[in-house]
């Protein structure tokens, strides 16, 4: 693959959406920029909008991502979505360490849970959510799916940020069913018996 180089960097939602779709599969620069015959540093670029990007080049990185052509299209509207939908606010984001990231394992704690309770009951969507506790966009995916380590700090930086004090994520830790749980458990069984009946 050749990379034509620009010199003006301008990152567009096509390049964002290459990127969240790397980052959707949790792959490096370096390991997606393998199966391209690329470094990890041209990838990047392309990535920053330093790449002025054709539909030739978007889709052979699909490709190699294992994605198709209309993922790619629902990931630049969910950007564009996104874009009318953010609140301008300075934040500081926080990069997650390779030490905190679990790839090949998923361990869903009652923690892990009560964030997710109180996400939803805040009625914030995981990109909302990262959105306000600084938080690249799948982070709270990640946490919430069991992929990331969390320790007493971040517990109190995300349940700070979505409104709540300490008292009330302790409060879902006491409970046996979260209410998140209990509801989605309804509609499901609502929606076998009109399926049956």
């Amino acid at each position: 693959m050749t990379i034509g180089m620009s010199k003006t960097l301008k990152i567009t939602d096509e390049h964002r959406a290459l990127r969240e779709l790397r980052l959707s599969k949790n792959l490096s620069l370096a390991e997606a920029s393998m199966p391209l015959g690329i470094k990890s540093k041209a990838l990047g670029h392309i990535e920053n909008g330093r790449v002025n990007l054709t539909k030739e080049k978007i889709e052979k990185i699909l490709l190699s991502l294992g994605f198709h052509y209309h993922d790619f299209l629902r990931a630049k509207k969910k950007i564009k979505d996104d874009k009318k939908n953010r609140v301008s606010r300075l934040t500081i984001k926080k990069v997650l360490t390779n030490s905190d990231r679990r790839s090949y394992q998923r361990i869903i704690t009652k923690e892990v849970k009560a964030l997710r309770s109180l996400r939803i009951l805040r009625k914030l969507s995981q990109d909302k959510a990262s959105f306000l506790c600084g938080y690249s966009r799948p982070t709270i995916g990640h946490i919430e799916n069991g992929r990331v380590t969390v320790n007493n700090e971040r517990i109190l930086h995300i349940v700070k940020c979505f409104g709540f004090k300490i008292e009330d994520f302790e409060k879902y830790l006491k409970t046996d069913s979260m209410r998140h749980e209990v509801i989605e458990e309804c509609i499901k069984k609502y929606m076998i018996s009109r399926t049956v009946s």
